[in-house]
């Protein structure tokens, strides 16, 4: 297990150079100017999904099963920006990770804080909802240079170097990372008034989540939004990072705090939560990350959606 105390040292041994060295790509493509980056990343995306057919299926039917108004051409070329849109997060990351902090300034625009601050005039915290789009990273990197009690709950990578870079860029940004298990610290965190950047939008199987709709798909959804809100009192804030298409300049929305939430009921209260991260799918459904089994899990009776026919 990595901590962000622990030597690099530690990663010397052969089972790390593949690492290494796609991390020493990444470190010089840095350098580049960043509409070339963007280029280089829809490739990477391209080669990676011809490369791992079964990931591509699992976007494929998602786009699917969430978009059955597109027809066939209209769905497929949706997949295929979405591709192209994983890809070009790989070289943000590497921008959230060594681009100076004057060229990231430049990069975004950050004028709508008007919500958040709301919500957090009220002394309880605020859980900002910010789904998994492929600008996370990228997009909590910006949020650090204008919040000083940011703190993001994350899950753990599974590659120990990798995980041990994600904790020494995202705090030198300035966050503070939680981990997902820990909701201890993340309502502590709330009870000083401080900002807990929250992504709930993954299938973690039925433990802890009901079925409510997402994209008119029953969907096993967490719980955990809306008990951090009973416990907490925190306003629970939209936002959604949206990736430049002809400039260089990320934007961000922040939409009002979800009203009459949290209520006594959870399935109403997923919904809501599933409501809001549609809202922001909506604006660039190319820019979610469509390569995870949303809908893995699934009601009594129905049959696993990925399967292929």
């Amino acid at each position: 297990m990595a901590s962000s105390e622990t030597s690099l040292y530690s990663f010397l041994s052969p089972k790390f150079w593949p690492t290494w060295f796609g991390l020493a790509i990444l470190r010089l493509c840095a350098l580049l100017p960043y509409q070339i980056q963007m280029w280089l990343g829809r490739q990477v995306g391209y080669l990676t999904y011809a490369l791992m057919p079964r990931r591509k299926n699992i976007v494929e039917t998602n786009i699917r099963l969430c978009f059955p108004n597109l027809n066939a051409a209209e769905q497929k070329a949706l997949v295929n920006k979405s591709i192209a849109s994983t890809g070009m997060a790989i070289f943000e990351t590497g921008i959230c990770w060594w681009a100076p902090k004057k060229t990231l300034m430049k990069l975004h625009q950050l004028d709508n804080l008007d919500h958040l601050n709301a919500a957090l005039a009220k002394g309880k915290g605020a859980i900002i909802l910010a789904s998994h789009f492929t600008t996370l990273e990228i997009g909590g990197t910006f949020l650090t240079q204008h919040i000083d009690n940011l703190n993001v709950v994350y899950k753990r990578a599974h590659n120990p170097l990798f995980e041990y870079f994600i904790r020494k860029k995202r705090t030198k940004n300035g966050a503070t990372l939680i981990n997902h298990k820990n909701v201890r610290d993340i309502i502590r965190c709330l009870k000083k008034n401080n900002v807990a950047w929250y992504s709930p939008d993954q299938d973690f199987g039925e433990k802890d989540s009901v079925f409510a709709p997402f994209m008119g798909i029953s969907t096993c959804t967490l719980i955990s939004t809306q008990r951090l809100a009973q416990i907490t009192g925190a306003p629970i804030i939209p936002l959604h990072i949206e990736r430049p298409t002809k400039d260089s300049i990320y934007r961000f929305h922040f939409d009002p705090a979800i009203e009459n939430f949290p209520s006594e009921d959870a399935v109403q209260d997923a919904a809501a939560i599933n409501h809001a991260i549609e809202v922001q799918i909506k604006r660039t459904p190319e820019q979610y990350l469509w390569a995870h089994r949303r809908f893995k899990s699934r009601p009594n009776g129905e049959t696993d959606v990925y399967t292929k026919k």
